[in-house]
Formats: C-alpha cells, sequence, structure tokens
C-alpha cells in the first residue's frame, strides 16, 4: 500500500531567535523546500497540516518558518518532529524511481520462485543502494543493481531478484551461510 505521507525530515533545532527551525531532511532535493507552503505533524495515527511560512536552504541544511511558532521557546518544543508533505504535493518521480517508504515491506522471491524475505530497509551511502531483507536465514544485504531485481512492482507488494546473480552479491549477517543452495 502507498503511503499517503512521506517524511520529508525532522527538526533539530531551533536557528535563532524568532521561531525558525533547522531541518535533517531526508531528501535528494532540498531545493524542493524553497516552494513548500504546506507541511503535516503526525500526532497519533493523524497528519496534521502546519502552514510553511518561509523555507530557505544552506548547504545541506533547510530551515523552516511555521506559523505559530514565533520564538526560540515554541520552535524548541518542536525539536525530534518529524515533518511529512503529503503524496499529492511530493515531488514527481522519474521513469523507474520509486520513494523508499514504498519499497519497505515489499515482499521478494527469485526467479526460481524461491522467498528471499521482506525488505526492510534501503541504505543510501552516495553511491549503489544497499538492500536490506529479513530473510528465514537472517539478515541479509544486497546493492539495488539492475541485473539483480529483475522485476519491481510496488503495487502488487512484490520484487523479483535474479536467482544466478543473487549468491555472487548477497552478504548475510552470519557469514557461515552465505551458500545459498
Amino acid at each position: 500500500m502507498l503511503q499517503p505521507y512521506l517524511l520529508l525530515g525532522t527538526i533539530v533545532k531551533p536557528q535563532g531567535v524568532r521561531g525558525e527551525v533547522k531541518l535533517r531532511h531526508e531528501t535528494d532535493d532540498p531545493e524542493r523546500f524553497v516552494d513548500l507552503t504546506t507541511a503535516y505533524f503526525k500526532k497519533g495515527e493523524q497528519y496534521l497540516p502546519v502552514t510553511v511560512i518561509d523555507a530557505r536552504v544552506s548547504g545541506n541544511d533547510a530551515f523552516l518558518t511555521l506559523e505559530g511558532v514565533n520564538d526560540r521557546e515554541a520552535a524548541e518544543a518542536l525539536r525530534g518532529q518529524e515533518v511529512y508533505i503529503d503524496r499529492a504535493h511530493a515531488r514527481e518521480l522519474g521513469e523507474g524511481e520509486v520513494f523508499i517508504v514504498d519499497l519497505l515491506g515489499i515482499r521478494a522471491v527469485d526467479t526460481d520462485g524461491r522467498e528471499v524475505g521482506t525488505l526492510k530497509d534501503v541504505l543510501q551511502n552516495g553511491g549503489t543502494d544497499v538492500l536490506v531483507f529479513d530473510t528465514p536465514r537472517g539478515p541479509m544485504m544486497a546493492p539495488f543493481l539492475k541485473r539483480l531485481v529483475r522485476e519491481l512492482d510496488v503495487a502488487a507488494v512484490r520484487m523479483v531478484l535474479d536467482a544466478k546473480t543473487l549468491p555472487e552479491v548477497a552478504l548475510y549477517e552470519n557469514s557461515d551461510t552465505d551458500d545459498l543452495s
């Protein structure tokens, strides 16, 4: 199921004395904050809208001025608060792109029909993303390569991995069990 809200980042601290907050962002396009007018805070199972009065980007940092947050004390109260955007206002994805949140929980099988496991995380280190699966044999990591990921159907919550490539690139937490046969 596609998530209706996407995490933009987490407020890490107040910035100055007029209520501006510094955001540790989770986006690969921090400039997207410049045009942001509405964001959401998650409270329990609800997403509550908050008006973004101003946003700026400096290097890898994003700074937001939010309606009703007028001083350092009010900004400090938001420390640790996650900031979301609704899917309708998220950036458009290009061909073959997906939001990481939509991959989490996807079931993976190999091209021979064997169950691989469930995707629990995607690690981004600036190079090739690394898929982290919960498998019957324990945690497994594999690079997100075209030659490995043969099919990806987010709507069907299904991923097919190449059975021949998987043993070459997969790394299990317990290295004594790296043989996939």
